[in-house]
């Protein structure tokens, strides 16, 4: 066997290769089998789920049937959580406390999406430009916002402080689908 002397990883590495040969598969030489085409199927899997909720994002959800949205809150430090948690994200204490905010708001974070991706909810391509945003209901402060849709109007309209409102769905089974979009209020 070679012995090889280098210099650090790099150096080794460098001289190393003189002891691997190329890799032949061992049926290298021998005449090719005829073998059959492969058959390919395109089908696109559907597996039907189920989900629980729990307790909390189950009453959250259960609000929009009566066209309500609920924030829990923090007993400690007064926060709210919006979509609530069972637990305050900063003092990591139960929040029982349960306050309905909006349904008005203003935009905080609005963004603007050009290039086509799949609709999470129904997996079908969305068209674009389309525009989401985190909305600041009425009750809430600072960080305590809801991520939603938000209706495609005048780019121009669309910009933080921009008063908004939630357009709900006629028929709302306890969903987050059951909020529409949200609209800019002129």
């Amino acid at each position: 066997m070679d012995r090889v002397r280098g210099r650090g990883d790099m150096g080794l590495l460098t001289k190393a290769t003189r002891f691997f040969k190329k890799y032949q598969a061992p049926s290298a030489g021998a005449p090719e089998e005829e073998t059959e085409p492969l058959v390919r199927l395109n089908q696109v899997l559907s597996i039907p789920q189920r989900f629980a909720t729990g307790p909390v994002m189950g009453k959250f959800l259960n609000a929009f049937k009566e066209k309500r949205i609920l924030a829990n809150k923090c007993p400690q430090c007064g926060r709210l959580q919006l979509p609530p948690r069972e637990i305050c994200a900063e003092c990591r204490v139960r929040a029982t406390e349960w306050v309905e905010v909006g349904p008005e708001g203003v935009i905080a974070t609005p963004d603007i999406t050009y290039y086509a991706s799949p609709d999470p909810l129904t997996g079908e391509t969305r068209e674009t430009p389309y525009i989401s945003a985190h909305f600041l209901l009425k009750g809430c402060k600072d960080h305590e916002t809801l991520w939603h849709e938000l209706k495609m109007t005048d780019f121009d309209k669309v910009k933080r402080g921009a008063k908004v409102r939630p357009v709900w769905s006629e028929k709302r089974v306890g969903a987050i689908t059951d909020i529409k979009y949200f609209e800019i209020i002129e």
